[in-house]
């Protein structure tokens, strides 16, 4: 699914297909950015318009948009790595509190 879209010289961010809550990306907030950032990391088939500065007209949006698109876009080319990364964390932590718990009965 489509995340980030350029669309007549504005970018927009939006979370469902319908594009119901599509929104300018100069109104993305800090929890918008970690649910792109879950997504990223969760969703095979996350998309997100290519960035291109002479697309993008808004002087706003293009600032925004080319931080966004790089990181996510790094993020989606270290996906694998880091889901490993992060399974291997939560193990950890659930070996410990469980080895905790074991020994405390």
């Amino acid at each position: 699914m489509k995340y980030l879209e350029i669309d007549n010289g504005r970018v927009f961010f939006f979370f469902d297909e319908s594009g119901k809550d599509k929104k300018p990306i100069d109104l993305i907030t800090k929890d918008d950015i970690l649910k792109l950032i879950q997504r990223a990391l969760d969703d095979d088939k996350f998309e997100m318009d290519p960035y291109d500065d002479t697309l993008v007209q808004n002087a706003a949006h293009k600032v925004i948009y080319k931080n966004i698109y790089q990181k996510l876009d790094d993020l989606l080319k270290r996906r694998i790595s880091f889901n490993d990364e992060r399974a291997g964390l939560y193990r950890t932590a659930i070996n410990a509190y469980s080895h905790d718990q074991n020994h405390e009965v």
